[in-house]
């Protein structure tokens, strides 16, 4: 099992809304690290084309 670690964020009220809209019952920190990791791996993606192609 992997060690948990706690990190506070600022993010546009907007934004929370959408995320609190989106996750229904689950746990709010549990949803967001999963799109946390969405993101990542789409940034990862997208930086891995923009190297490919110099």
């Amino acid at each position: 099992m992997h060690m948990k670690t706690c990190l506070t964020v600022t993010i546009d009220r907007e934004l929370y809304n959408q995320i609190e809209n989106l996750r229904k019952r689950e746990k709010r920190s549990t949803f967001v690290e999963y799109l946390l990791k969405l993101g990542l791996e789409k940034y990862k993606k997208e930086k891995k084309h923009e190297i490919q192609r110099l």
